[in-house]
């Protein structure tokens, strides 16, 4: 499924919840949303849902009105941040019971991942941890197989095994299936190991989006080591993000193309020169130092 969202905003009130939000997911695609407790994440997620109307602007899959059409709202999966379940039902009946809601629903699939999570049927939902009530809510949203999946935080409150069982069940999933999906998270690090496409929502605003593939290619932590010290001006270039120096070794972040960048240090006449990949987290703190926004 395609998702387009152009110029969406959403008030509660007086208060912005999402101001002049725009991107396209194409079919397939893993897009990452990352920002802080606060930032619109799970309004964003709910207006593309069809459970909120924007204020203004538009969201549209696969060309339609997920709002008003219910047949596109029947091929999304939800997973919210906050589940609620009958805690009296058993693993079991929870299944049976959201089986009657969904004419797609597979049940192969839904024992297969509950056996991969270790999910017993006749454990009672009251009884699990919260992160296999978050497994649980991971196994209904995937039972029926949906073409779009929304994940509101699915990695919160997992421990570091679960958390990697997850994001390799995900890949699983739009590997076999070609789901697209949009995955809400704060850690940036979880978005890293999954994502094609990140964008930044701060306040209620998409700071930034980017495919990580790209971005990778386009910021660098320069580690070089020179004989002797060039001039003051060297290091005043606009893609130069930071520079540290310890004795004759220099790190720099920088912004720019691979080739080019190894050319203009390579004037300096140096003894070592080397370019270190950077967690994404690192990249984008490189790139939006000056937003005002803050990861953690």
């Amino acid at each position: 499924m395609h998702v387009s969202l152009k110029e969406v905003a959403k008030y509660f009130g007086g208060h912005s919840a999402l101001d002049s939000v725009s991107f396209d997911v194409p079919p397939g695609a893993v897009f990452g949303v990352v920002g802080p407790n606060g930032a619109g994440k799970t309004t964003l997620l709910k207006t593309i849902m069809g459970m909120l109307r924007p204020s203004s602007g538009s969201v549209t899959v696969d060309g339609r009105n997920p709002q008003t059409e219910t047949a596109v709202r029947a091929g999304i999966g939800y997973l919210a941040e906050a589940q609620y379940y009958y805690l009296d039902f058993t693993v079991s009946e929870t299944l049976c019971f959201y089986r009657e809601t969904y004419p797609t629903w597979q049940d192969e699939r839904s024992r297969e991942l509950c056996m991969g999570f270790g999910l017993s049927m006749r454990a009672k939902v009251k009884h699990l941890s919260r992160g296999q009530r978050t497994q649980l809510g991971v196994v209904l949203a995937l039972s029926y197989v949906p073409k779009l999946l929304l994940l509101d935080e699915p990695t919160a409150g997992l421990d570091p095994v679960m958390r990697r069982q997850f994001l390799a069940l995900l890949m699983d999933e739009v590997a076999q299936h070609g789901t697209t999906v949009l995955i809400s998270s704060h850690q940036l690090s979880d978005l890293e190991r999954i994502c094609d496409y990140v964008g930044v929502l701060h306040q209620g605003k998409l700071l930034d989006v980017a495919r990580i593939e790209d971005l990778k290619r386009q910021v660098f932590t320069v580690q070089v080591v020179l004989a002797e010290p060039p001039t003051d001006d060297f290091w005043r270039q606009e893609w130069m993000q930071s520079v540290r120096q310890h004795g004759r070794i220099y790190t720099v972040v920088a912004q720019g193309e691979r080739d080019s960048l190894a050319s203009y240090f390579a004037a300096a006449k140096p003894l070592a020169l080397e370019f270190i990949e950077m967690p994404l987290e690192d990249i984008f703190i490189a790139r939006m130092g000056g937003e005002g926004y803050a990861f953690k």
